[in-house]
């Protein structure tokens, strides 16, 4: 990662229902990738306060402070919904986001 800046990456396990659902991500309302099961993906960004969400038939976020040098993870999963499925960011713990991306794959913008 670039100096000065920290990184966010999204993470979602290879469940199997609900995977045809695979909303947008959006970072303060800026499209950074796709929820998609089995997937993995990650942004850089400048330190400051970012809120991610995805929308189905809800819109669903989670809120935190990114500073320089520092790597958050958020794990999106399914949950059911009343037409098709919600899917829930939430802020993971760095021991379990790192073992998420073990388990995953690449999805996002190639490199």
């Amino acid at each position: 990662m670039k100096p000065g800046f920290g990184r966010v990456y999204f993470t979602r396990a290879g469940e199997f229902g609900g995977s045809a659902v695979q909303p947008e991500i959006r970072m303060n309302n800026e499209v950074v990738g796709r929820s998609v099961p089995g997937g993995f993906s990650f942004v850089d960004r400048p330190p400051g306060k970012y809120a991610v969400t995805t929308t189905t038939e809800v819109e669903n976020a989670v809120t935190f402070q990114l500073a320089a040098g520092e790597t958050k993870y958020i794990k999106t999963a399914v949950t059911p919904g009343i037409f098709v499925g919600h899917v829930t960011p939430t802020l993971e713990f760095p021991e379990q986001g790192q073992s998420d991306i073990g388990r995953l794959r690449y999805v996002g913008p190639k490199l």
